[in-house]
C-alpha cells in the first residue's frame, strides 16, 4: 500500500523512494498531516518481503522458497516450547518472551526472529511483551516491519496518542552500523539501542535498505513501556487491537505442532543458533 495513503488526502508521495525526492515543504506538510491521523499506520508494499509460507518453513528448519528469507547466521528454527508461544502470538497479535537480557540476546532468539519475520511478511508492527523475573515487564512495539522509515515518527505518535495508557512510551532506535546489510553470514548490521529517535538512524541510507533487505538485517525503531505484569499485558492487547497485528480468522485449520495441523516431517538439523537445517 502506498505511503501516501497513510491518511486520505495526505499528498502525492506514494513510496519511500518518492519521499527522498520530495521537497522539504512537501515532507513537512505530509508529516504534519500524518501526525494528526487517527487510522493505523500503513506498510510499504513496493519492497522486498518474505512470504508467510516461507517464514513457517524456516521456523521448522526447512528450505525457504525465496532466497534471503533466512540465514545460517540468524536462528529461526523453533523448539516445542517456542512453537506454543509463536502459535499463541499469531492469534493474540503480540508475543510473550520470558527471561532476562532479551535486548542483548534477541538476535540469537529463534522466537524473536521468527515472529519479527512473520510480522514483516504481513506488514504489521511486531509487539513484544518481555516478562521479567521481578514482575516489572516491558512492552515493545517494533515499527521496522512497516518498512516506512520516513513515517516511523508518525506511526510512533499514533501509538502514543491513540492507545489508552500509552502516552509515556519511550522511542528507541538502534544504531545503524557501518557496512549496512550485515556480514557474509547475514548477521544484522545494527548495533545497540540508543535513547531517542535520532542517534545514527540516518534516513536516506535506511530508506533504501528498508526497501531491499531482509528484516533480520534492519534495525529496530521501537516504542517501549515499563509496566507491572497485569498492566503490561493490557497495554499489549490494546496495541495489538489498535495496530491490527493479530492473525485474521479465515476458517482454515491453523498450522501447529502436530502433523495433522501442518507440522512437516523433517530430520533434526544443525544448531538453532546458526540458522538450523536447510535455511535458504
Amino acid at each position: 500500500m502506498a505511503l501516501g495513503s497513510l491518511r486520505p488526502g495526505c499528498g502525492p508521495l506514494s513510496s519511500t523512494a518518492s519521499w527522498l525526492g520530495a521537497s522539504r515543504a512537501a515532507r513537512n506538510a505530509l508529516v504534519l498531516c500524518c501526525l494528526a491521523a487517527v487510522e493505523p499506520p500503513v506498510a510499504e508494499r513496493d519492497c522486498w518481503r518474505p512470504t508467510i509460507d516461507d517464514v513457517d518453513r524456516i521456523s521448522w528448519g526447512r528450505n525457504a522458497k525465496q532466497k534471503g528469507t533466512g540465514s545460517r547466521g540468524v536462528p529461526h528454527r523453533l523448539n516445542e516450547e517456542e512453537r506454543v508461544l509463536y502459535d499463541a502470538a499469531r492469534a493474540k497479535g503480540f508475543v510473550e518472551i520470558a527471561g532476562s537480557g532479551w535486548r542483548r540476546e534477541r538476535s540469537a532468539s529463534p522466537l524473536v526472529n521468527t515472529y519479527r519475520s512473520w510480522c514483516d511478511a504481513r506488514g504489521v508492527p511486531a509487539i513484544y511483551l518481555h516478562k521479567s523475573r521481578d514482575g516489572s515487564d516491558e512492552v515493545v512495539v517494533d515499527l521496522a516491519p512497516l518498512r516506512t522509515p520516513p513515517f516511523f515518527e508518525a506511526a510512533a505518535t499514533f501509538c502514543l496518542t491513540n492507545v489508552p495508557d500509552a502516552a509515556d512510551g519511550v522511542i528507541e532506535a538502534e544504531q545503524w552500523a557501518v557496512g549496512m546489510g550485515g556480514d557474509e553470514d547475514g548477521r544484522p548490521a545494527y548495533g545497540n539501542s540508543v535513547d531517542g529517535a535520532e542517534g545514527q538512524f540516518r534516513l536516506a541510507e535506511l530508506a533504501e535498505a528498508y526497501l531491499r533487505d531482509p528484516i533480520y538485517r534492519l534495525p529496530m525503531y521501537a516504542i517501549a513501556w515499563r509496566r507491572p505484569r497485569s498492566e503490561a499485558k493490557a497495554l499489549a492487547k490494546g496495541l495489538a487491537v489498535a495496530l491490527q497485528t493479530a492473525e485474521q480468522k479465515t476458517g482454515q485449520v491453523a498450522k501447529g505442532r502436530k502433523k495433522d495441523r501442518g507440522a512437516p516431517n523433517i530430520k533434526p538439523g544443525k544448531s538453532r543458533r546458526h540458522g538450523g537445517y536447510g535455511i535458504g
